[in-house]
């Protein structure tokens, strides 16, 4: 009688897995030409987000920067209930 104390569990070797991936691979190609499509088409997403938040900082800085240094002011608010908002302390360097 063979219960589940008494199975062990055995391990693939590398020569194995890679044996097995490697069919998995030839056997499927639709399935891995679309998983590497995908995995393509999200690392794009990425670095096109990233690039395209960077890009909009830097002209809004030079925006700023070629406004000049004297139009723009920073002032207290007021919050929701009418008081006069606290800035936040600048980071120090």
């Amino acid at each position: 009688m063979n219960d589940a104390a008494t199975l062990e569990a055995k391990k693939l070797r590398p020569s194995d897995l890679w044996r097995l991936s490697t069919v998995g691979l030839r056997t499927r190609k639709l399935r891995s030409g679309l998983s590497a499509l995908g995995i393509s088409i999200g690392v794009a997403a990425i670095v096109a987000v990233l690039g395209l938040s960077s890009s909009a900082q830097a002209g809004l800085s030079n925006e700023i920067s070629g406004l000049g240094t004297n139009l723009l002011v920073v002032q207290n608010g007021q919050s929701l209930s009418g008081s006069t908002a606290e800035l936040p302390k600048p980071p120090r360097p």
